[in-house]
């Protein structure tokens, strides 16, 4: 093997080796974006109030921030999904959380997402803000998915 078509056949393997990990790195940094980083004191006192409350009630708090504060880039992308075009996230004041098997059952269905949602509805968010299931979509995080957020008044949705 000459020096030429050894240095041409490792080539594609490092190549392979740097997108995996710039994927890596974008996938990361989403993440870090996409977490309680940018989200107001009072949004983020509601979440782990919501936690508190979870174990209070005897629940596992099996869920995780899956979007707080966004950017406008990050919203528009998201828009392509569905995302509200002046989404509450714009303004730090909203968070959505992806619910697993909140009451143990071994599921993560829809009666997780009702335990959550009715604590939210009826102990911390009530009249001053927005609250929102998908529990009609077809993709686990969507359908798995409460948004909140403090807006000031009341708004709810649920697809």
């Amino acid at each position: 093997m000459t020096h030429s078509s050894r240095t041409k056949s490792i080539w594609p393997r490092r190549l392979s080796i740097i997108l995996l990990i710039l994927a890596g790195l974008v996938f990361v940094g989403w993440i870090y974006l996409n977490s309680l980083i940018g989200v107001d004191s009072d949004t983020i006192a509601v979440y782990r109030a919501l936690r508190e409350t979870v174990v209070a009630r005897g629940y596992e708090p099996n869920f995780f921030v899956i979007s707080g504060r966004r950017y406008r880039l990050d919203n528009w992308l998201l828009g392509f999904g569905g995302a509200a075009r002046k989404s509450r996230h714009l303004e730090g004041d909203a968070i959505d959380i992806v619910v697993l098997d909140v009451n143990g059952d071994g599921d993560a269905d829809a009666e997780d997402i009702d335990i959550v949602y009715g604590i939210l509805e009826h102990e911390l968010i009530g009249d001053k803000g927005g609250l929102g299931t998908y529990k009609g979509e077809s993709g686990l995080f969507n359908r798995q998915m409460v948004h909140f957020d403090l807006r000031g008044h009341r708004a709810r949705w649920h697809r």
